[in-house]
């Protein structure tokens, strides 16, 4: 469940739906790196492994998909939310955490490619 996903009364938060990646997308932030969770035309959702501080982050993600050589540079974010979903280790100091990011002002092109992805890489409801 995305922490992000309803505001104080309960009321759904997000303008646009959610979608599951195919492959395994990799984006890229200042120095870390995560994987998608799931894109949308406003943001996504990326987990990472972070150290017990929290990151921070740059204000640009590059989105990279080996399997369809998609590649999205520079793309205008903040984070908006974040959860833990696999307990920490007490001997670790790694942590893996999900990340909810909101996408700044897009350019027309970097809508374009963030909507071929979601039509192409994308998986359909079941």
């Amino acid at each position: 469940m995305d922490l992000q996903r309803t505001g104080t009364n309960g009321a759904e938060r997000r303008r646009h739906k959610r979608f599951r990646v195919k492959n395994e997308t990799f984006a890229f932030f200042g120095e870390y790196t995560g994987t998608l969770v799931d894109i949308s035309q406003g943001g996504l959702a990326v987990q990472c492994a972070v150290f017990e501080k929290d990151p921070d982050f740059s204000t640009r993600i590059d989105l990279f998909d080996a399997k369809s050589r998609f590649y999205l540079p520079d793309i205008p974010f903040s984070v908006v939310g974040e959860m833990q979903p696999v307990p920490a280790s007490i001997f670790s100091r790694l942590m893996v955490k999900r990340f909810s990011i909101q996408f700044g002002p897009l350019t027309s092109e970097q809508l374009a490619q963030i909507e071929r992805f979601i039509a192409e890489q994308t998986l359909a409801d079941s």
